[in-house]
């Protein structure tokens, strides 16, 4: 017994053991942020197996790619609406690469819509509204 504490101690104590690292997942890299952008598409056009697409204004300059795969088909259908003359903006989330992760039609506000019929009555306190959100 004596033995025993004698050699506790004489040896000299040992370091505290660090604590165990609680990151050992990858961590994801910074160059795979994401941008998000509304913009009204310019040109669409179809190359092997992607899809470009070029948008019109500031904030997204140059071509976009749409790959195929996953939900490609109503994604494309979203920026052909867009495209269209009166066609409303979408919403674009893409990566750094500038690949096209998702799309979304953005709502026109209609405003107000006159009867057509000209047997109703026009409400006038909604077009009243209309005519000052614009």
């Amino acid at each position: 017994m004596y033995s025993l504490v004698l050699i506790l101690l004489l040896t000299p104590p040992q370091a505290q053991a660090k604590s165990p690292n609680v990151n050992i997942y990858e961590q994801a890299a910074d160059d795979e942020k994401t941008q998000s952008f509304s913009a009204k598409v310019r040109v669409v056009r179809e190359i092997s197996d992607e899809t470009e697409v070029f948008f019109e204004g500031d904030k997204a300059k140059g071509a976009y790619t749409l790959p195929h795969g996953g939900n490609h088909a109503t994604m494309l259908k979203a920026l052909e609406a867009s495209k269209k003359a009166n066609g409303p903006a979408v919403s674009v989330t893409a990566d750094a690469d500038k690949r096209i992760k998702s799309v979304e039609l953005k709502q026109q506000s209609e405003g107000y819509v006159p009867p057509t019929d000209s047997k109703q009555a026009w409400d006038i306190e909604k077009a009243a509204a209309s005519v000052q959100q614009k």
